[in-house]
């Protein structure tokens, strides 16, 4: 597992910090954005074709990591000799940093929708606002989403996907946390919560 598979996230944290990152002689002040938007898990690699140059380093533990997109101020790191497995070594630039990636522990799978079947997302706990994300957050009885509601500002189960919900109640659900279903000349509709 010397390697990193990245995948795009769909994370619920929310929040932004400022931090100092030091690296190669270089500080710079950074400010970071959640939600995530990458997540890198320790995997393996082989049957790389056509035999790449390599001369990388030894092999060792990847680790998994979450990605987050960060704005820094100048200076920049100066150029780098690197090398990998893939590349072999090579004269590597540096860029503005976008993204800063932190250590996670990775627990066990989620699930997720099974062909012909509904979601059983377990997230722990009954459908309740989370203060600190600031999103609805918990677990849902029969296949329901806990979800955002316009008319009462509270999290309810829903069953209903928001496009699909009775007009102009919109009592359905919206696929973001970030959202709520509410009823628009068009129909129902999801809308960023202010």
């Amino acid at each position: 597992m010397d390697h990193l598979a990245c995948y795009k996230a769909r994370d619920t944290a929310r929040g932004r910090f400022t931090m100092v990152v030091t690296n190669a002689g270089v500080t710079q002040n950074c400010t970071a954005k959640l939600p995530a938007k990458m997540a890198c898990i320790e995997s393996s690699a082989s049957g790389i074709s056509p035999a790449p140059p390599g001369g990388g380093p030894s092999p060792r533990a990847a680790g998994n990591v979450l990605c987050y997109m960060v704005k820094c101020a100048r200076p920049l790191p100066p150029a780098f000799q690197m090398a990998d497995d893939l590349g072999g070594s090579r004269s590597v630039g540096l860029r503005k940093a976008q993204i800063v990636c932190t250590e996670a522990t990775r627990g066990g799978v989620v699930p997720g929708p099974t062909p012909g079947g509904t979601t059983t997302t377990t997230l722990g706990g009954p459908c309740h606002f989370d203060d600190s994300s600031r999103t609805c957050e918990g677990s849902c009885g029969g296949g329901g989403h806990c979800a955002a509601t316009a008319a009462s500002g509270s999290c309810e189960c829903r069953t209903t996907s928001c496009g699909d919900a009775d007009q102009p109640a919109c009592n359905g659900f919206c696929s973001d946390p970030n959202e709520a279903c509410i009823f628009t000349l068009t129909g129902c509709s999801c809308t960023t919560i202010p």
